[in-house]
C-alpha cells in the first residue's frame, strides 16, 4: 500500500504531466462543482498555479470564492514550503520558493511584483510576504513595503511612514487571529537636531548639537495612515533589529539585558499586534549561550530559542510548550553541532518538519536537518540555491492581499 508521501507525489506528477492537461479539461465539466473544490484544495500550491495559466476552466475554479479556505484548512503547519530571499549583492535581489512536496528539491523564482526593485523580505504570514522597497533619492534610509502573496500575484501597498533626518528602520510583519488583521510594526532610530528660540526675534536657530531618538510606529493593513506608539523598551533601542519569531500573535525580538561573567544575559521582548503593547517574555532557564548564536523561532506554534552554549559547545534548542509560562520552557533537543572537531557550527532554527527533523541553516548558508532519532545533521540536497540567502517558513494561501482586511482564518 502507498504512503501519504507517494500518493503526493503521484497526485504531483498526474497534475503536472502535459499529456493528462487535455483529458482533464475535458472531465472538469462532469464533475460537481463541491467535489471539484475537493480536488483542488488537496493539490500542491505549485500545481494549483499550473493548472490556472494553463486552462480556462481551471482559472475560473481557481478563482471560486470558495477554494482560498479550502486549501487553507488542507495545508499543514508541520511541513511548509520554504521562501529563500538572494542576499548576494545586485539589485534587484532575488526571492526563490521551494516546495514541499517538489519531489526534486529544486528551487523556483518569484518575480516580485511589478518588477520592483525589493531589497529585504520582512517576513512571511499566513501566505503573504512582506516586501521592502528602497525609496531612490531619499536623504535618509528610507522604504515602502508591499504586502504581496506571490502566486496570486497581487500586491497591496503601504503607504509611506514618516522620515527623520539620518534614520534607521527595522519593521516587523505579523496577524494576531483575534483581531483578524495583519500588521505592519515599524521601529525607527533617528537623529533629533537641537535648537534654540530667541524669543527676541522669534525664531529657531540650530546650536549644532543632536541627539538621537527613537519612536514605534503601526500600520493595519486596509487602513491608511501609520499610528505612533511612542519609544521602544530601552532593550530594543542599544542595538535595533528585526523580530525573529511571531506567535501568538505577538513579535518577538532577542535583547541584551546585561553581563554575567564573561557572558552575555539575553531577554526575550515581544510585541502584541491585538492591544499594540510591549512586553517580556521569560527566558529559558538555561545556561549561557555564545551571543553570535543566540535566536529565536517557532517549532509546531511554540515560542522557541537555540544557541550555542559557551561551556559545553552544544547546540540546544530550547521550547515554550505554554505561551508565557516560565515553567514550561524544556530543553527538547541537543546535539553536537561540530562536522569538524573543534569547529562548532552557528545554526538559525528554520522550522519543524513533518518526519519530526529539524530544519536549519548553517552558519556557511547552506541548508541541514537535525534527525533527533538518529541524532544526526545532514546536509540537504537542493538545486539551484544562491550563495547566501535568508530562509524562512510559509505556508501558501489562494487569498489575494486585497482581501486582508479583516481576515478571520
Amino acid at each position: 500500500m502507498d504512503t501519504e508521501e507517494e500518493r503526493q507525489k503521484k497526485r504531483v506528477k498526474l497534475a503536472d504531466d502535459p499529456s493528462n492537461r487535455e483529458m482533464v479539461q475535458r472531465d472538469l465539466h462532469d464533475l460537481p462543482l463541491d467535489m471539484l473544490l475537493e480536488i483542488l484544495s488537496r493539490l500542491p500550491i505549485t500545481s494549483l498555479i499550473h493548472f490556472k495559466t494553463t486552462s480556462h476552466a481551471g482559472f475560473d475554479l481557481i478563482a471560486d470564492p470558495g477554494l482560498p479556505l479550502m486549501f487553507r484548512n488542507r495545508v499543514s503547519d508541520s511541513n511548509p514550503c520554504l521562501i529563500l530571499f538572494d542576499y548576494n549583492f545586485r539589485v534587484p535581489r532575488r526571492l526563490y520558493f521551494v516546495g514541499s512536496e517538489d519531489c526534486s528539491r529544486r528551487v523556483r523564482k518569484i518575480d516580485p511584483p511589478r518588477r520592483l526593485k525589493v531589497d529585504n523580505l520582512v517576513g512571511s504570514c499566513n501566505g503573504l510576504l512582506c516586501l521592502s522597497i528602497p525609496i531612490i533619492g531619499s536623504y535618509s534610509e528610507s522604504h515602502s513595503l508591499l504586502i504581496y502573496n506571490p502566486f496570486v500575484g497581487n500586491a497591496v501597498r503601504v503607504p509611506p511612514a514618516k522620515r527623520f533626518l539620518n534614520q534607521i528602520e527595522v519593521f516587523g510583519f505579523g496577524f494576531h487571529p483575534r483581531t483578524g488583521e495583519f500588521k505592519v510594526v515599524r521601529i525607527v532610530c533617528y537623529e533629533k537636531i537641537m535648537t534654540v528660540v530667541d524669543p527676541a526675534l522669534d525664531v529657531e536657530e540650530v546650536d549644532g548639537e543632536s541627539d538621537v531618538e527613537s519612536m514605534v510606529q503601526v500600520f493595519t493593513v486596509g487602513k491608511t495612515k501609520w499610528r505612533d506608539k511612542g519609544a521602544p523598551p530601552p532593550q530594543l533601542t542599544d542595538e535595533i533589529g528585526p523580530p525573529e519569531a511571531l506567535v501568538e500573535g505577538s513579535l518577538h525580538w532577542v535583547t541584551d539585558v546585561g553581563m554575567e561573567g564573561d557572558g552575555t544575559i539575553f531577554g526575550i521582548i515581544s510585541f502584541e499586534l491585538a492591544d499594540e503593547v510591549f512586553d517580556e517574555i521569560p527566558r529559558p532557564p538555561c545556561q549561557r549561550f555564545v551571543s553570535s548564536g543566540y535566536s529565536l523561532s517557532v517549532l509546531n506554534g511554540c515560542l522557541s530559542a537555540a544557541g550555542l552554549v559557551d561551556d559545553t559547545l552544544h547546540f540546544d534548542i530550547w521550547v515554550m510548550k505554554q505561551y508565557r509560562v516560565e515553567e514550561s520552557w524544556v530543553k527538547q533537543f541537543s546535539f553536537d553541532p561540530c562536522f569538524r572537531p573543534g569547529w562548532p557550527n552557528f545554526f538559525t532554527v528554520i522550522c519543524a518538519l513533518k518526519n519530526g527533523e529539524i530544519l536549519l541553516q548553517n552558519d556557511d548558508g547552506s541548508l541541514v536537518s537535525y534527525d533527533p532519532v538518529e541524532n544526526r545533521i545532514k546536509t540537504l540536497q537542493i538545486s539551484g540555491l544562491p550563495n547566501w540567502f535568508q530562509a524562512l517558513p510559509f505556508l501558501p494561501s489562494l487569498f489575494s492581499a486585497k482581501a486582508t482586511m479583516n481576515l478571520q482564518l
